[in-house]
């Protein structure tokens, strides 16, 4: 159900690599729309809370199916390919005294554990929002489900998660920069066109991409999960 996108586009992109398949660029830039988004309508607050709540929907369904894809995606998608033990991001880590570059494609090791830090925290605000209540008009669709001092536990932890959230974000954004300040790698454009430099990556680099149809499939049972849980 793979197929090896490299041999058969290499001609065509002049010294580049395919890295980045459609479904995980277009999910990272949906989810950075989406966030401004709901920072946006809570901040407007009134009607606005009623997109909030529909923004909080896509960005479940986006969540599930981005972690849905780590296990069925291409290569560079995996959670096998990126999510590397202690001791190598630790290496890794201390290779950068020797100005050393990560001899990979993908997440390095650190910006590895970063991404399962980020779906960490999304699954968090993400749940908690399903039960929060600003005690007004509007609630999460599974409010009714529990306690008042449970929801407002729960709606504490999701406004300050939300700031960890940001926090990750620029942290985020701060590396990106770094990378190309110092490393002079461009981390951006990868993430747009989904091809990097050749001269990045070791010879010979093969990156599996996942047959179209699988993201379909996937993202269909992301949103019928979406459904199903604000239904519930």
């Amino acid at each position: 159900m793979t197929r090896d996108d490299n041999s058969k586009t290499q001609p065509s992109l002049k010294g580049a690599v395919h890295v980045w398949d459609f479904p995980t660029r277009t999910f990272h830039w949906l989810l950075v729309a989406l966030i401004a988004f709901e920072w946006a309508s809570v901040h407007l607050g009134g009607r606005f809370m009623t997109y909030h709540m529909w923004g909080g929907d896509a960005v479940l369904t986006l969540l599930v199916f981005r972690l849905a894809w780590g296990f069925v995606g291409s290569r560079t998608a995996r959670f096998s390919h990126f999510v590397r033990s202690p001791r190598q991001t630790l290496a890794y880590i201390r290779s950068w005294r020797n100005r050393a570059t990560f001899d990979g494609y993908g997440h390095n090791p650190v910006g590895g554990w970063a991404v399962g830090a980020f779906l960490v925290s999304l699954s968090i605000q993400v749940g908690t929002g399903l039960f929060a209540t600003d005690d007004i008009l509007t609630e999460g669709p599974l409010n009714p489900l529990i306690r008042n001092k449970t929801a407002d536990f729960l709606t504490h932890i999701h406004k300050l998660n939300f700031d960890f959230l940001l926090a990750l974000m620029a942290t985020h954004i701060i590396a990106v920069v770094l990378h190309k300040l110092v490393g002079g790698h461009d981390l951006v454009r990868p993430m747009i066109t989904g091809r990097a430099p050749r001269e990045r990556f070791p010879e010979h680099t093969h990156v599996r991409f996942a047959h179209p149809w699988i993201g379909v499939l996937t993202l269909g049972v992301a949103v019928a999960t979406t459904w199903l849980i604000v239904h519930l």
